[in-house]
C-alpha cells in the first residue's frame, strides 16, 4: 500500500487533481468497466452515472512501476472489485489491479505496471449513449508503433508550428510530384480554379470531374518546361505510401446494423487490414494503418500518423447508416470545408466528427494538436486532387457495388483535413440496410470492396499492378 508519507517523500511522483462538483446525494454507481489493450496504448474506462471527484499520482522510481487513482463519491461493491480486477492477460502494459477502501469516503484503485508508461488519468462528461466516464489511457515510454514514435518525438519539439509547415511543405510537394507524373499542370490548374472560383465546388454536381481539369488547354499555353536540374523525381521512381483509416474503434463502435447488430468498427478494420495486405504485396507500394486493431484513436492522430507516414494519399473506411433502411449504395466523400452540402451530408460529418468526445479525447494533453489543426490553410489543391482520385475509386467501387450516388460528394468531415494529402472517405455500404448489413458481413464482399477500393487508388496514381483473385 502506498502510504501518505511514501508519498510526499517521493520527488517522483506526478499529481492530477480534477474538479468535478461531487453529488451530495448518493454515492456514484458504477455502470460499466472496459479495457481495451493495444500496443500504442491501453484504455480502461470506468463509466458511472453521477460525477466523481479524483487524484492520481505515479511511482517511477519504485520497480514495478505502480500508479493509484483515489476516487471520491463512487461505492465500493464486490460488483466493482470483480470488474476491475479482471485484467486481460494480453494487456502489454498493466499488469494488475487492486481496489480498497482507503478513507471512509474514497477508495484507492492501485495499478502495478509491467514496464515504464506515461499514463494520463482524465474525466469525460456523458456524451452519446455513454455517462460520466473515468478514462485511463496508459502509454509506453517509447512507442512500439514506428509512426507513434514519430509523433511522440514531435509533439516534444519547441517549435512545432515550424514543424507543422515543413510537413506541409513536403507534402504540397509530393502532390505536385504526382501532379506532373500524370501530366497535369499544377500551377496552371490551381490559378485557373482560384481565378474561376471553382477550385473547391460549392455543391456536388454530376459532372464528377473537377472544373479546373476543363482549364488545362487555357493555361498551359503559358507553361514552362522545367529544366533537367529542376525537374521533381516523378511519383514512380519510389514508394507510393498510402495511409488506410479503419474509422472508430474502442469505445466508438460507429454505425450499428440493425439486423445483426454488426459494428461500424469492425467490418471496416477488417476491409482495411485486407487493404492493407493486398497493396502491401505489390513492388513500390508501401501501406500503413491508422489503427491495427479495437481501440480508439483521434481524429488529429489518424492524421499526424497519415503525415508521419509521409503517405501519398489518405483512405478512411466507413460504413454507412440512414434513418431509412431502403437507403443503400457505396459513396466517396471528399473534403468541403467552404461549401454548401446537403442535410444528409451534414448529419453524417457530424456524426463521424464526434468520434472524438464519443472515444473521448484528453483536452489538455492534446491542446497543441489542436491548435495544429485550427491553423487557417488552404485547401484547394488538395481538394481538387481528391475529387479527382475520387472520382477514380468511385468508378471501381462502381464495379461490386451499387452506388449511393454516382459522383463524388461533399462534406465537412474533420479526418480529411490535411492540407498536405489527398483525402478520400469511402462509405463501403449501408449496415441500416439488412441486405447490405449481410454483405459487410461477408468474408468475399470485404475482400472485393478492399480490392476496388485498391485498385482505384492504383489507377489514380498511374500504377499498372491490380488487385485481383
Amino acid at each position: 500500500m502506498i502510504t501518505r508519507r511514501h508519498f510526499l517523500s517521493n520527488s517522483a511522483l506526478l499529481l492530477s487533481f480534477s474538479f468535478l462538483p461531487l453529488s451530495g446525494v448518493r454515492a456514484s454507481q458504477i455502470v460499466a468497466v472496459r479495457m481495451w489493450p493495444a500496443e500504442e496504448y491501453t484504455r480502461l474506462t470506468i463509466e458511472h452515472d453521477q460525477p466523481i471527484r479524483f487524484r492520481y499520482f505515479v511511482i517511477r522510481n519504485q520497480k514495478p512501476m505502480q500508479m493509484a487513482v483515489d476516487v471520491q463519491g463512487i461505492l465500493l461493491t464486490d460488483h466493482l472489485i470483480k470488474m476491475v480486477e479482471a485484467i486481460k492477460p494480453e494487456d502489454p502494459y498493466i499488469s494488475k489491479i487492486k481496489v480498497a477502501q482507503n478513507t471512509a469516503n474514497t477508495i484507492r484503485i492501485s495499478v502495478v505496471f509491467k514496464k515504464d508508461v506515461d499514463p494520463q488519468v482524465f474525466s469525460l462528461k456523458p456524451f452519446g449513449d455513454y455517462r460520466y466516464r473515468l478514462v485511463f489511457d496508459i502509454y509506453p515510454m517509447e512507442q512500439q508503433d514506428p509512426l507513434m514514435a514519430i509523433i511522440q518525438k514531435e509533439e516534444k519539439e519547441k517549435d512545432v508550428i515550424g514543424r507543422l509547415l515543413e510537413q506541409v511543405a513536403e507534402g504540397q510537394k509530393r502532390m505536385e510530384e504526382h501532379r506532373m507524373d500524370s501530366g497535369r499542370d499544377a500551377i496552371g490548374d490551381l490559378i485557373a480554379g482560384i481565378t474561376s472560383g471553382t477550385a473547391v465546388p460549392v455543391k456536388p454536381t454530376n459532372v464528377p470531374k473537377t472544373s479546373i481539369e476543363n482549364k488545362k488547354n487555357t493555361v498551359t499555353q503559358t507553361k514552362k518546361e522545367p529544366t533537367k536540374k529542376t525537374q521533381p523525381k516523378t511519383s514512380s521512381s519510389r514508394n507510393l505510401i498510402i495511409a488506410i483509416d479503419p474509422g472508430h474503434g474502442g469505445e466508438d463502435p460507429g454505425a450499428i446494423g440493425r439486423t445483426y447488430k454488426t459494428r461500424e468498427k469492425d467490418v471496416v478494420l477488417s476491409i482495411s487490414r485486407i487493404l492493407c495486405q493486398e497493396l502491401n504485396k505489390l513492388k513500390g507500394i508501401k501501406a500503413v494503418l491508422t489503427r491495427n486493431g479495437d481501440y480508439f484513436v483521434s481524429l488529429n492522430r489518424r492524421i499526424m500518423k497519415a503525415r508521419a507516414a509521409k503517405a501519398d494519399f489518405f483512405v478512411s473506411i466507413h460504413a454507412d447508416a440512414w434513418i431509412n433502411s431502403k437507403a443503400k449504395g457505396s459513396s466517396v466523400f471528399c473534403l468541403n470545408s467552404r461549401g454548401k452540402v446537403s442535410s444528409q451530408n451534414k448529419w453524417l460529418a457530424r456524426n463521424q466528427n464526434s468520434a472524438d468526445r464519443i472515444g473521448g479525447v484528453n483536452l489538455r494533453a492534446q491542446d497543441v494538436q489542436i491548435a495544429k489543426i485550427l491553423m487557417d490553410m488552404s485547401f484547394t489543391a488538395q481538394i481538387a486532387d481528391s475529387l479527382e482520385y475520387g472520382h477514380i475509386v468511385l468508378k471501381e467501387v462502381a464495379r461490386i457495388n451499387q452506388l449511393h450516388k454516382q459522383y463524388v460528394e461533399q462534406a465537412n468531415f474533420a479526418v480529411l483535413k490535411a492540407p498536405d494529402i489527398p483525402s478520400i472517405l469511402v462509405e463501403t455500404a449501408f449496415l441500416s440496410n439488412p441486405r447490405e448489413e449481410r454483405n459487410l458481413r461477408s468474408s468475399y464482399f470485404q475482400k472485393k470492396m478492399a480490392q476496388a477500393i485498391g485498385n482505384g487508388i492504383l489507377k489514380a496514381f498511374n500504377r499498372k499492378a491490380v488487385l485481383k483473385g
